[in-house]
């Protein structure tokens, strides 16, 4: 008589939660059986033995952001999470599973390292989903799952809100004075911006087509500025994908949007000047000082928007952008990339969001006290 193989726990939220280029990275000596039980093009690691330190592991060896860590014979798992403290510390690991086995008489420490880094803990047992405040203990071990904050939305809230500045900003102590928006659409956070008490904000837009929307709906607005330009690392001219949807609109080319968004397609193609944020104030006779928060949604020119800012990050409290996970658009940097910027540049990541796909989302940075 033949017996199935039951199925890997876990297996059937992974296909559920992760898109199949997702990384996923298993650790132990049962490695092996979840690489081969992987979706078709997933990026899949085997580290049969636990490594030195995964956070010296990942980046010069494997990815930057685990999408998908599992832990299964890997020996000590506290051990394991002490070699990721930056990428816990970063939430560059989306999900972390974990029998209870794994754990043993360390369970309750686990759970505690894991939520002060903002992980929400679950119990995956009987094929249900149970979320854990405090590790079970009614012996039923079971398989256990670490979910990092910007998913919490999208999976288990249903929700498909962004961030809402009026209750993050005073969490972090940002008082908005003035914003910056690039890559402002038809400005549809107006309305998010005055509700967090901002006085002024700046609208750049660099598609002129959408542009004549945006400055004909606030045509009257004293405290809005509206402007026509698309904001790069440099000055000179590009090609612009005008999408059928016009918030997918970019200065790169589309390429994983394309698969991810395969009903947003590339209508045309036109020219655009591009000029750097800083010669763009100056130019208009705008100065810095009236502004303490630059937001972008530019589609991923993140990095180069940021690269061209230069010396003028130092002015702002907090930078709120749009980052990806997976590259959507050819040549853009990834969330990590936009970190390396920053962090550089004094600030620190405090809050992500992710609440329509998990290949992209919105992240908060505020400048590093002292």
């Amino acid at each position: 008589m033949q017996h199935e193989t039951p199925p890997l726990p876990g297996l059937s939220l992974q296909k559920a939660f992760l898109p199949p280029e997702a990384a996923l990275v298993a650790v132990g000596t049962g490695a092996g059986r979840w690489t081969d039980a992987a979706v078709s093009g997933r990026r899949c690691f085997a580290l049969p033995s636990s490594p030195p330190g995964l956070d010296a592991w990942c980046g010069p060896v494997g990815p930057r952001h685990i999408d998908w860590l599992i832990l299964d014979g890997c020996g000590d798992a506290l051990a394991l999470l002490d070699g990721a403290s930056d990428l816990l510390r970063l939430r560059r690991i989306d999900f972390l599973q974990f029998d209870e086995s794994e754990a043993g008489s360390q369970l309750v420490t686990l759970y505690a390292r894991l939520q002060a880094d903002g992980y929400s803990l679950f119990r995956f047992t009987d094929r249900n989903l149970e979320f854990r405040g405090t590790p079970p203990e009614d012996g039923r071990g079971g398989t256990h799952m670490a979910v990092a904050p910007r998913h919490w939305n999208r999976l288990f809230a249903r929700s498909q809100g962004m961030f809402r500045y009026k209750d993050l900003f005073p969490r972090h102590g940002i008082l908005p004075r003035g914003i910056i928006h690039v890559g402002a659409h038809e400005g549809e956070e107006h309305a998010n911006y005055k509700e967090a008490g901002a006085d002024r904000v700046l609208f750049i837009e660099a598609d002129p087509a959408t542009f004549a929307t945006l400055q004909a709906r606030f045509a009257g607005h004293g405290d809005v500025i509206c402007l026509n330009a698309a904001v790069s690392d440099r000055a000179g001219r590009a090609r612009f994908s005008r999408m059928s949807s016009r918030q997918s609109s970019s200065l790169l080319e589309p390429t994983g949007h394309l698969a991810v968004y395969p009903h947003i397609t590339v209508d045309e193609v036109i020219e655009v000047e591009t000029r750097t944020l800083p010669d763009l104030l100056a130019s208009n006779g705008l100065t810095p000082e009236g502004f303490n928060v630059l937001a972008i949604d530019a589609q991923g020119s993140e990095c180069r928007i940021l690269n061209g800012c230069g010396d003028l990050l130092a002015g702002f409290d907090a930078v709120v952008t749009e980052v990806s996970y997976a590259e959507l658009y050819e040549g853009s940097g990834l969330a990590a990339d936009v970190d390396d910027i920053l962090f550089a540049h004094g600030f620190d990541r405090v809050a992500e969001i992710s609440s329509y796909h998990h290949s992209w989302g919105d992240a908060l940075y505020v400048r590093r006290p002292g």
